[in-house]
């Protein structure tokens, strides 16, 4: 099957299920684990992706493990890079090597898939003191305040997100339903066309699969 690469970008960049992020035991920061990473660019390569080890450096005297390393999806590909600590024993040995360098080369995939803003979407409400509250990034945030850690909420189809319609003079907030449906369209990329339902040109709304249109305007009109 020929690689589309624009359909794969648009796949990589798409959110992840709630409950997908995690938080750190010695920070409670949030993250996504590597293994949701590497089974994303899986299914939205169909395998159609390579991963080259450029380099890898072990200093014990100084205790990191640096890995680099490039992720190739079509005829583009992306650097990453990832450290890790090397743990010591009582006598001053190091220990546990393997899972160090495991750790570091973990760490350098997700840093290169995430140039293709994998995951952005997903993590920017529990960064809104950082990265994910700035204005530029502002359409990666929906209006709901992030879960706390432990906790699971029922997404609500009519609740309001932070996304406009880019209609002229409409402006209308999305609802979850129509961001969702907007999803549904092959080959639309909804974050550039962001369209409410009423705006969405005609040619758009016939490629949404008839029985997925049928529900939503049930919803709509219910």
């Amino acid at each position: 099957m020929e690689l589309n690469y624009q359909e794969v970008v648009q796949k990589l960049k798409e959110g992840f299920p709630q409950g997908t992020v995690k938080f750190r035991s010695d920070n409670n920061r949030a993250y996504i684990p590597n293994q949701v990473y590497t089974d994303r660019v899986e299914r939205a390569t169909n395998s159609q992706w390579d991963l080259t080890i450029k380099e890898i450096e072990i200093n014990v005297p100084h205790r990191y493990i640096k890995v680099i390393v490039t992720v190739t999806i079509g005829p583009h590909h992306r650097d990453g890079y990832g450290f890790s600590v090397i743990e010591k024993d009582a006598a001053g040995e190091p220990i546990r090597l393997a899972n160090a360098l495991d750790q570091a080369a973990n760490e350098a995939v997700k840093t290169a898939l995430d140039t293709w803003q994998m995951g952005w979407s997903t993590l920017a409400p529990f960064y809104k003191e950082d990265w994910g509250g700035n204005p530029a990034l502002r359409h990666l945030l929906v209006s709901d305040p992030p879960p706390e850690p432990g906790d699971s909420f029922p997404v609500v189809p009519n609740a309001k997100i932070d996304r406009f319609c880019i209609f002229s003079n409409c402006g209308k907030q999305l609802t979850h339903d129509e961001w969702e449906l907007l999803g549904q369209i092959p080959r639309f990329n909804r974050n550039k066309m962001t369209y409410c339902y009423e705006h969405l040109p005609n040619f758009w709304k016939r490629k949404i699969p008839e029985d997925v249109r049928k529900d939503f305007e049930n919803r709509r009109n219910g």
